[in-house]
């Protein structure tokens, strides 16, 4: 973005796929078993330890750790949520898509293998 920041996007999946021991290596190390790196070795990242230290911090003060739950919680609550609208939009959108073939006077048969919906439930939107 500027010359003093940069964003990376990672796939933590296909980071085994592409590694080539540079910084941006160490960082994917590190967000995946924060735990394993090393922190006496000299060489090391100043910016991962520094990381470290304050995951450390966090982890071993309650509140910031309740904090952190309730974000997660909060998290996949809202995904739950989406998941949960876009499953019943598709089905009142399935359903409308339905109910005005029946209007058209479409055979109910051509409906259900279109929709996917069963006899029952297009008879019920009649």
């Amino acid at each position: 973005m500027t010359d003093l920041l940069e964003f990376c996007i990672i796939e933590l999946p296909k980071t085994n796929k592409f590694k080539t021991n540079n910084k941006l290596d160490e960082w994917v190390r590190f967000i995946k078993e924060p735990e394993v790196v090393d922190m006496s070795d000299e060489n090391k990242n100043e910016s991962i330890k520094k990381a470290k230290k304050v995951l450390q911090e966090i982890s071993n003060d309650e509140q910031e750790r309740y904090l952190a739950e309730l974000r997660e919680k909060y998290i996949l609550d809202q995904n739950s949520i989406r998941a949960y609208g876009k499953e019943e939009g598709i089905k009142e959108g399935i359903e409308t898509v339905a109910k005005e073939m029946l209007k058209q006077g479409t055979d109910i048969e051509y409906i259900a293998k279109v929709t996917k919906l069963s006899k029952e439930e297009i008879e019920r939107l009649k």
